[in-house]
C-alpha cells in the first residue's frame, strides 16, 4: 500500500477515535462550573509539543528530511507548547488574562498546524523514515487537531461565558 494512503487511513482513524473520546467524555461534562478544569486538561495535552525538538537529534528521522522543515516543526511546536503552558497557569489562577492568552495560543497553534502540514505534504516527508516521529504524525497530531477544535468551541460558546 502507498505510504500516503497508509498515513491517511491511520490519521482518519485517530481523528475518529479522539473525536469520539471528546464527545463521550468531555462534552457531557462541559459547563461554566468546570470550564477551567476541562480547559486545563486540554492545554496540558499541548504542553508536550516541545517533543519535536527531537527532530534535531541524530538518527531520529531520515537524513533526507529537509533541515528547514525540522526548524519549522520544532520551533512552531515549541512556541505552541510555551503558550499552552502560560495559558494553563493563567487559567488555573483564574486570571483575566487567561482567555486572551488561550486565544493567542489557539491562533498560533492552528497557524502552526496549517503551515507544517502544508509544508510536510509538499515535501512528501511521508515517504521518508520518520522513526518514532511517525507516531506523532499518525496519533498525536490528530489528537491535537481534535483538542484544538474543542478549545475553539469552548472559547466561542455563548453558554460557557
Amino acid at each position: 500500500m502507498e505510504h500516503l494512503i497508509v498515513l491517511a487511513v491511520q490519521c482518519i482513524i485517530s481523528l475518529f477515535v479522539f473525536y469520539t473520546l471528546i464527545r463521550w467524555y468531555i462534552h457531557p461534562r462541559l459547563s461554566k462550573q468546570n470550564f477551567s478544569g476541562i480547559l486545563s486538561f486540554l492545554l496540558i495535552m499541548n504542553v508536550f509539543r516541545y517533543l519535536p525538538l527531537s527532530l534535531f537529534m541524530p538518527g531520529q528521522v531520515s537524513e533526507l528530511f529537509p533541515q528547514y522543515l525540522k526548524g519549522v516543526v520544532a520551533y512552531g511546536d515549541l512556541a505552541s507548547a510555551m503558550l499552552a503552558l502560560v495559558s494553563l497557569f493563567l487559567v488555573r489562577r483564574e486570571s483575566p488574562l487567561a482567555r486572551p492568552m488561550v486565544w493567542l495560543f489557539s491562533m498560533v497553534s492552528v497557524l502552526d498546524m496549517v503551515i507544517v502540514l502544508s509544508l510536510a505534504m509538499s515535501e512528501k516527508v511521508y515517504q521518508l523514515d520518520l522513526g518514532a516521529n511517525y507516531f506523532t504524525v499518525s496519533v498525536y497530531v490528530p489528537m491535537l487537531m481534535v483538542i484544538q477544535w474543542t478549545i475553539l468551541q469552548m472559547l466561542t460558546s455563548k453558554t460557557l461565558r
